[in-house]
């Protein structure tokens, strides 16, 4: 049985985990090709456990083990595309951001919030139902060799919250119930790449409280280098 933990520097909403990041331990903890259902709020600094059941795989605290936080499932999940944009044209939405620090719900967040060691992942609108960040790894994500893509997981996770928030007539804060990552190429700490958000496949607006999205990763040449989709519940 394997044990992940949530540091404090990796929360999202304040006293929770980030579920990008929490998400990224979890399927790095099992080792296959999964989706992720987000089932409790994450605690901080406490060992969790991952067990495997007969189809699927639980994230579990010891100390309350009838409470799933996070459930993994097998599937070869697909990912919607969408056309490159330019770092210089990801750089001009960011500046319409749409918070303040008196406004934003979660300003201790690891990958959007506002402290000096966030990846500030402040994603704005295009002007053609897109929304889009630059975003680069820091050069702290290189550990022995190897990039933390944890961080990707992070920002890929908020730059779709922005999207489903704050997208659309309708602006409703929202949680992350469901996600999943594939990283198609190499990335580099210290490069500079455009984050991109959209509505993916799904429709676009609100469906009652749910809501669906989908998030790319380019390079300066426009290649896609990773893709994410989520699904979204409304908190209230």
């Amino acid at each position: 049985m394997s044990t992940i933990r949530v540091p404090t520097q990796r929360q999202g909403q304040t006293g929770m985990g980030q579920g990008g990041f929490t998400c990224h331990q979890f399927v790095e903890a099992i080792g296959e090709p999964v989706t992720v259902a987000l089932r409790s709020p994450i605690p901080l600094e406490t060992g969790l456990d991952v067990v495997h059941l007969d189809d699927c795989w639980h994230l579990v605290d010891p100390s309350d083990p009838g409470t799933v936080i996070l459930e993994a499932t097998r599937w070869d999940v697909d990912y919607p595309s969408t056309n490159a944009v330019t770092i210089e044209e990801a750089a001009v939405a960011r500046e319409a951001f749409p918070l303040t620090a008196d406004t934003h719900p979660a300003p201790h967040c690891m990958s959007c919030g506002l402290g000096e060691h966030s990846l500030h992942v402040h994603a704005g609108p295009l002007g053609d139902g897109r929304w889009a960040t630059p975003f680069r790894l820091p050069d702290w994500s290189l550990i022995d060799g190897s990039v933390d893509m944890s961080l990707l997981w992070m920002a890929m996770d908020c730059s779709c919250g922005w999207y489903i928030s704050h997208s659309g007539p309708e602006h409703r804060q929202a949680v992350t119930v469901q996600f999943a990552v594939d990283i198609h190429h190499q990335i580099t700490p210290e490069t500079d790449y455009a984050l991109v958000a959209w509505k993916g496949d799904y429709s676009p607006g609100w469906d009652g409280r749910k809501r669906g999205a989908a998030a790319a990763l380019f390079d300066a040449s426009g290649t896609c280098v990773a893709s994410s989709r989520s699904f979204w519940v409304a908190s209230v």
